[in-house]
């Protein structure tokens, strides 16, 4: 007898863009992409993470200003199906262009 297990997973991407000041270049950005792992293979997700990155160019000139990265990670470490509060973890960036940044 073995003990074999079949691991999935799934990734989806989206993308958003807008465009704020009608010059058809894209001012805001958003990707989002989410995996979802089905460990164990009993059919039933046990890890997913969602990274969302938005760029924004603030003055028109088609480079970011800032960029912010949100990534939100849930594991089922116990199996019951659920992801709990203490089973997910959230980490932020955000980048901002230098000269954007107010040092006093």
């Amino acid at each position: 007898m073995t003990n074999e297990q079949d691991s999935t997973g799934e990734i989806d991407v989206t993308v958003e863009a807008v465009d704020v000041d009608g010059d058809g270049v894209a001012d805001i950005v958003t990707e989002t992409t989410t995996t979802s792992i089905d460990v164990d293979g009993d059919g039933v997700v046990d890890i997913v993470v969602q990274t969302t990155t938005t760029s924004i160019d603030l003055d028109g000139d088609g480079e970011a200003d800032v960029i912010s990265t949100e990534t939100v990670m849930g594991v089922d470490a116990d199996g019951d199906g659920e992801f709990s509060a203490d089973e997910i973890e959230v980490e932020i960036e955000l980048a901002v262009r230098e000269d954007l940044v107010d040092e006093s």
